[in-house]
């Protein structure tokens, strides 16, 4: 049986591409209404386009403190609860912490681990009982392929203990928290990443089918749609081929 989540309200970082796009579309087709988060007006106009009135684009860079506050500014003036947050937008570097430039550094901060921590304090106020509450992670972040994905890996063991510090804050209010830990994710991320086409060719020659958005997008609507009594505190899905 295929789950449904009519008439839910569902806010989504990251919503116009990868895992985020893949999950609003599975669930705005389950009656959810998404209010989407991303950068580009472009994208998010043509989702909307795609998926008519049960998505309302947000348009906010998660990396300018300026946008965050206007963002959260609107998000206050819901009219009525949210029944799920999905944390999933995210930025990714493929550098030398010894390297990677201080400008850089902090926008990936910016955008994987303040920008996060600030919607959580502006969401979960709007949150009751039975809500639930999701963040993206990665395998990166316990198991390092290589000192190039440190900045990276840093930014989401951060958003880790976090996650694990809402759980135990929101368990006695009764809202569900889950961290969702993804392998490798076949999205056009990493065709942003300067320098990470060698490594990536690489990888592929061990691990030649990654798991596709959709994939990840299916695991978080399983989660979401358990029973109440139920709360998945963490999933990991890995491709076939991929160990650690």
């Amino acid at each position: 049986m295929k789950p449904t989540f009519d008439q839910e309200l569902v806010v989504l970082t990251g919503a116009t591409s990868g895992i985020g796009l893949a999950t609003t579309r599975k669930l705005v087709a389950a009656g959810a209404q998404v209010l989407g988060v991303a950068r580009s007006a472009a994208k998010l106009a043509e989702v909307e386009r795609e998926l008519g009135p049960r998505f309302q684009p947000l348009l906010a860079d998660l990396s300018d403190p300026t946008a965050r506050a206007a963002l959260l500014a609107q998000l206050a003036r819901l009219q009525r609860p949210v029944d799920v947050f999905l944390n999933n937008a995210a930025e990714c570097v493929y550098e030398s912490a010894l390297q990677l430039a201080s400008t850089e550094l902090r926008r990936l901060f910016e955008v994987n681990v303040l920008a996060s921590i600030e919607l959580c304090q502006a969401v979960v106020p709007l949150m009751k009982s039975g809500s639930r509450l999701l963040q993206v992670s990665s395998v990166a972040a316990r198991h390092l392929p290589n000192a190039k994905f440190a900045p990276y890996a840093a930014t989401k063991s951060a958003i880790e203990q976090f996650t694990e510090g809402l759980r135990l804050e929101l368990h006695p209010r009764g809202i569900h928290v889950s961290l969702i830990v993804p392998g490798l994710v076949d999205t056009a991320i990493y065709d942003q990443v300067p320098n990470f086409e060698p490594a990536r060719q690489k990888i592929i020659e061990q691990v030649p089918i990654w798991l596709s958005a959709e994939d990840v997008a299916d695991a978080i609507l399983w989660v979401l749609s358990r029973p109440s009594h139920v709360v998945v505190s963490e999933l990991t899905l890995m491709p076939d081929r991929q160990v650690r």
